[in-house]
């Protein structure tokens, strides 16, 4: 297992601070690289540092501003999803990435089209699967949507179902999960053999917040004994949001948190 922190926390133009706070940790951990290709000065601050970037292990989540995989083949978003999912193809070749996370959908559902959106989704999903093997990239489907939002495509039963049936292990964001009103005890239990990573922050368990792990009321110790005893094995990708950038300190005490209670267990 390893730990990875999200550059979601900046900016485009903040992106380089990804490197000041590694520095403030007590160990080594790695980056999860959140593209924006829709921001030229994102592109050209990866460009500005990349050989940087090259120094660490990395994971990368999928494109997810401009980017809407549940649109069909001719659309204007598909044609932009797809360009920016090759993007991100080649971008995980020359890092080296471990996996790169997919959602299926980031737009809100219309009941009435749902059905319409699974399958489109997942014939998209199935056309960036043969793409990734050129590129010997590894996708990994995380659970999107928040019922606040209106965006949330699966169920918790749904869901379940959709990663028992497709070849890609799974990112189970535990903050989308709380939000949802998801079981994640029943859930971790259940996809055991399919989680290889968690996506960890907290909310009120309603709005996706993106807190840090102790900031909310999902409880984050619950989570700690589930994975112990059923994924010790699986990445931990802290994602906070913009609004925790500010508190690296805290940021890093909560890795040391992570490190300390989670580390132990996959060391056993």
């Amino acid at each position: 297992m390893a730990i990875y922190i999200s550059t979601n926390l900046y900016e485009p133009q903040q992106l380089q601070n990804i490197f000041a706070l590694l520095k403030k940790m007590s160990l080594p951990i790695g980056i999860e690289l959140f593209p924006e290709w829709q921001s030229e000065i994102f592109c050209k601050m990866l460009n500005m540092y990349y050989d940087e970037f090259k120094k660490h292990p990395i994971t990368l989540h999928g494109p997810y501003y401009g980017t809407e995989h549940s649109r069909a083949e001719g659309t204007e978003e598909y044609a932009r999803a797809m360009v920016y999912f090759k993007k991100t193809f080649e971008l995980s070749r020359e890092l080296k990435a471990r996996h790169i996370v997919y959602h299926h959908n980031n737009c809100r559902i219309d009941i009435g089209q749902k059905q319409e959106l699974i399958t489109v989704s997942e014939k998209n999903l199935a056309k960036l699967r043969r793409e990734a093997v050129k590129f010997k990239a590894k996708i990994v489907v995380e659970n999107a949507g928040v019922l606040a939002h209106k965006n949330m495509l699966f169920d918790q039963d749904e869901f379940i179902e959709m990663a028992e049936r497709v070849p890609e292990k799974i990112l189970l964001d535990i903050g989308h999960a709380h939000a949802n009103g998801w079981n994640i005890k029943y859930i971790i239990e259940r996809l055991s053999d399919k989680i290889i990573a968690y996506h960890v922050h907290n909310n009120d368990g309603y709005e996706d917040k993106h807190d840090r792990i102790f900031h909310g009321t999902l409880d984050f110790a619950d989570f700690i004994n589930c994975y112990k005893k059923y994924t010790p094995n699986a990445d931990i990708v802290v994602e906070y949001g913009k609004q925790c950038a500010v508190d690296s300190e805290g940021i890093a005490e909560d890795i040391d948190y992570i490190k300390k209670n989670i580390t132990a267990a996959a060391s056993k």
